[in-house]
C-alpha cells in the first residue's frame, strides 16, 4: 500500500514547524536563569535576557518588510532559523566550556539578531496559508505551545535544569525546524517593491496607527508587555527559593493551559468581540501576579504554579488571538510587517523596558539571603498588570 507524502505547500508541515520552532528556545530559555547561576554567571543574567529584546528591535520590522516586497516568507523563514542555529551553538559551545560570559552573550546576541523575525513570519504563512483563521489558527498555533511544553518536561526529565547541554538539544530542534519551513505553505510577497527608505525599512505599518481600535490594541500590547519579562526572569528563581527544584517542567503548566486556550481560540474568535477576549486575557494577568504573591505570603509553590496556569489564558488570548486580529485589519501588502511591528513593541522594546524594570524592582524588593519581600514584588506587578485592563477598558 502506497503511503501519501505530503507536498510542499501543505498545511501538514505547519504543525512540526511551529512544534519546532517553540521547542527550540524552551529547551534553554526557561532555565537560562538556573544554568548561568549554577555556572556561576548569575551576574550577568539580566544582560543574557536583554539580548533577544534588542534583537528584537532591529531585524523584525526590516525581514518583515522583506517577505512582504520581495522574497517568499516560507524560504526567508527557513534560512534565518537555519542560520540561527550556527551561532547558537557557538554561543552554548562557549558557556559549556566556562570561557569569557561577555562572548556567550556575544553569539547569543548574533543568534537573536538572526532569529529574531522567525516568529512573526511563521505566523504570516499560517494566517495567510488558512481560509478562516479566525477559526483555524489556534489548531495549527497549538503545536508550538507542545513544543515549548515538550522541551521543558525532556529538559527535567534529564535532570538538565541546570546544564548547559540544554544548548544541543535547541540546536537540533533548529535545524529539524528549518527543514520543515522549506515544505510550508507557499507564501509570496503580497505587496509591491517599497517606494521609499520608510517602506524599506518596513515602517508602512505605521499608517495603521491612524485607527483608534489599531492604536489602542498596539498600546495596550506595548505596556502590557513590561510585566510580562518577570514571568520568564523571576519566576523559575522563586520557584527554587521555594524548594521547587524542577522548573523546567513546572513551568509546562502554563503551556497545558496555553493548549486547551489554544483549542478553544476559535470559538472565542467567533462568538466574543475581540476586545472582550483581549479583557480576558489581561484579567488573567492580574490573577496570575496575584497568585504568585499569595504563594510568597504561604510559602507555597503550589499557589505560584497555579499562577503559571493563568500565564498560557493571558498570553493564549491576548499576543496569539491579538495576531488575528491585526491580521484581520492590516491590508495585504502591510501583513508581514504589521506582524512585525507587533513583535517590535513586545518582544523589543516592550521586553528591553521590561527586563531592566524589573531587575530594578526586584533589587530592591527581594532579599536574596533572606528570601524575603516576593509578595511586595508580585504585588506590584499585579497593579501594573491591573492599570492595563482599566486603561484597555477606557480607551478601546
Amino acid at each position: 500500500m502506497s503511503v501519501s507524502v505530503p507536498k510542499k505547500g501543505s498545511l501538514f508541515w505547519l504543525a512540526p514547524a511551529f512544534f519546532l520552532l517553540a521547542a527550540a528556545p524552551g529547551f534553554w530559555y526557561p532555565v537560562l536563569t538556573n544554568v548561568l547561576t549554577a555556572q556561576g554567571w548569575s551576574e550577568h543574567i539580566t544582560l543574557a535576557f536583554l539580548v533577544p529584546p534588542i534583537a528584537g528591535i532591529l531585524s523584525p520590522l526590516i525581514m518583515g518588510a522583506r517577505a512582504d516586497q520581495s522574497i517568499a516568507a516560507e524560504n526567508l523563514l527557513a534560512c534565518i532559523v537555519g542560520g540561527g542555529a550556527v551561532f547558537l551553538w557557538i554561543a552554548f559551545e562557549t558557556l559549556e566550556r566556562g570561557q569569557s560570559p561577555y562572548w556567550f552573550l556575544f553569539w547569543l546576541s548574533i543568534n537573536g539578531l538572526v532569529t529574531a523575525p522567525a516568529w512573526s513570519l511563521i505566523t504570516t504563512v499560517t494566517l495567510n496559508a488558512l481560509d478562516d483563521p479566525s477559526k483555524d489558527f489556534g489548531k495549527y498555533r497549538v503545536w508550538g505551545t507542545l513544543g515549548w511544553m515538550a522541551a521543558g518536561w525532556i529538559v527535567s526529565l534529564l535532570a538538565m535544569d541546570q546544564s548547559p547541554s540544554v544548548g544541543k538539544l535547541s540546536i537540533a530542534a533548529r535545524v529539524l525546524g528549518a527543514a520543515c519551513c522549506l515544505m510550508l505553505p507557499h507564501t509570496p510577497p503580497q505587496g509591491g517593491p517599497p517606494k521609499n527608505l520608510a517602506e524599506t525599512l518596513g515602517l508602512g505599518t505605521l499608517r495603521l496607527l491612524k485607527y483608534r481600535d489599531m492604536a489602542v490594541f498596539f498600546v495596550t500590547a506595548f505596556v502590557f508587555s513590561i510585566p510580562l519579562a518577570a514571568y520568564y526572569l523571576h519566576t523559575p528563581r522563586h520557584l527554587l527559593a521555594l524548594g521547587f527544584e524542577q522548573t523546567a517542567a513546572g513551568l509546562t503548566v502554563g503551556q497545558i493551559t496555553e493548549t486547551v486556550a489554544m483549542l478553544l481560540m476559535g470559538w472565542f474568535l467567533s462568538n466574543w468581540r475581540i476586545k472582550w477576549v483581549l479583557v480576558l486575557a489581561m484579567a488573567s494577568g492580574v490573577i496570575r501576579y496575584s497568585l504568585y504573591a499569595f504563594g510568597a505570603i504561604q510559602s507555597s509553590p503550589w499557589l505560584v504554579l497555579l499562577g503559571v496556569a493563568f500565564h498560557g489564558l493571558c498570553w493564549t488570548y491576548f499576543f496569539e488571538a491579538g495576531k488575528v486580529f491585526l491580521d484581520r485589519r492590516a491590508e495585504k501588502g502591510i501583513r508581514a510587517q504589521s506582524q512585525a511591528f507587533l513583535s517590535l513593541l513586545t518582544g523589543g522594546i516592550g521586553g528591553v523596558l521590561g527586563t531592566l524594570s524589573m531587575q530594578w524592582l526586584y533589587s530592591r524588593l527581594v532579599n536574596e539571603a533572606t528570601g524575603s519581600g516576593w509578595e511586595n514584588y508580585w504585588w506590584v506587578l499585579t497593579a501594573f498588570c491591573a492599570v492595563c485592563l482599566i486603561g484597555f477598558l477606557i480607551g478601546y
